[in-house]
């Protein structure tokens, strides 16, 4: 994604006659060492909107009516270092009619794509308000060119282009109506940034946290039954997977509470994936029998069955991590949690007996029998 370098320094020359060129080719020798300098230091991973200026809630504000998109707000970095800078000002949001992306598209069959946001560092434009009592009158700086532009899905990254594009809204075509994705999460630098990022981190933190205590739970009780004398195969297998989890999650958890919302939200994907991997490989290194047997309690005895619990784990491993629509994975991600949960809720109230769920079981207790009243006592003085 990091262009080439294309503008070089102006060798300059004792004697040489100074052009406009000379000084334009100056300028854009200085940008091209600024965008090479910030583009270098980026990867796939963690391009994106920058944190909020001072006296924003958010780096980021689109708006469609469903014939144009507007973005009146944008702090962002693209993938090759080029800076975008819109602030509040009315003047300077970027405006997209739809009429002609919705023929294009009819055309193409498509129905879905992204607004994205080109920023050509290379073709400045004037910018700032004039001073008026400057002769002669003009714009006091420049920034650089930036357009909004509507591409289909298959369109995002096809071209080395992309180094200057930046996605920052999903579009939904229906009916001859454009419509934003709501559920659309935009390529950020850190989880921290937005609001609805920051809401997937809170909601997992919390969730993980709690998938600790419940996964104590079981373990502790297999571990319990086992030093008693009341070991069964079933109650290993299922502390064999509460135990991997707990490791899992162990070994991630305060990594997660400390950097998560100040690195890109591939941190949050990796615990997801970390996690359904180990479970998968705790599931698979079961004993055929024994397998089958935790599979049918866990389907006779919990809200969630055999098939939905792999699915979760295997749907979390198949889903690609892309950092310029990050929904796909972290929805996978929420689904294996609350299948997770759910689990291991139910399975720290039960005690893994091998019973069937239709069958009347209740454990025998010993009742002790009543005392026998004390005899009357009988002497010389009862008679």
């Amino acid at each position: 994604m990091l262009p080439p370098i294309t503008h070089w320094p102006v060798n300059w020359a004792d004697g040489m006659k100074i052009t406009r060129d000379h000084l334009l080719a100056t300028d854009d020798a200085t940008r091209e060492l600024a965008r090479d300098t910030a583009g270098s230091l980026l990867s796939g991973l963690d391009y994106g909107l920058l944190p909020a200026a001072a006296g924003q809630e958010s780096p980021l504000r689109i708006t469609c009516d469903g014939q144009s998109v507007v973005v009146s707000v944008c702090r962002a970095i693209t993938p090759g270092g080029a800076r975008i800078e819109l602030s509040t000002d009315p003047a300077d949001a970027l405006h997209l009619p739809l009429s002609p992306v919705r023929e294009a598209w009819s055309k193409l069959g498509q129905t879905v794509g992204y607004v994205i946001v080109e920023a050509n560092p290379f073709n400045p434009q004037p910018h700032g308000q004039p001073d008026p009592v400057e002769e002669p009158l003009r714009y006091p700086f420049v920034w650089p060119e930036l357009r909004l532009n509507a591409v289909p899905t298959g369109s995002l990254h096809t071209s080395l282009a992309a180094a200057y594009h930046l996605p920052v809204g999903k579009l939904l075509l229906a009916n001859g109506v454009f419509s934003l994705d709501k559920e659309y999460l935009p390529p950020c630098r850190m989880v921290g940034v937005l609001a609805d990022y920051r809401n997937y981190y809170h909601s997992l933190r919390e969730h993980l946290s709690g998938l600790i205590n419940y996964a104590t739970i079981v373990l502790v009780r297999v571990r319990t039954n086992a030093r008693s004398g009341q070991p069964n195969a079933l109650a290993t297998s299922i502390g064999y997977v509460a135990e991997a989890c707990l490791y899992s999650l162990g070994d991630q958890l305060d990594a997660f509470q400390l950097r998560g919302l100040h690195e890109s939200p591939v941190g949050l994907v990796a615990v997801g994936k970390r996690l359904a991997r180990t479970l998968q490989i705790a599931i698979q290194s079961t004993p055929d029998r024994e397998r089958e047997a935790m599979f049918n309690y866990i389907k006779n005895w919990t809200p969630i069955t055999p098939v939905q619990w792999e699915t979760a784990i295997q749907e979390m491993l198949d889903t690609p991590y892309e950092h310029a629509d990050c929904h796909p994975v972290l929805a996978s991600f929420f689904r294996l949690d609350e299948c997770l949960i759910k689990l291991f809720t139910k399975l720290s109230d039960l005690n893994y007996l091998e019973k069937s769920k239709d069958e009347f079981f209740v454990e025998k207790q010993e009742t002790p029998l009543p005392r026998p009243a004390p005899a009357a006592k009988t002497g010389f003085w009862s008679r």
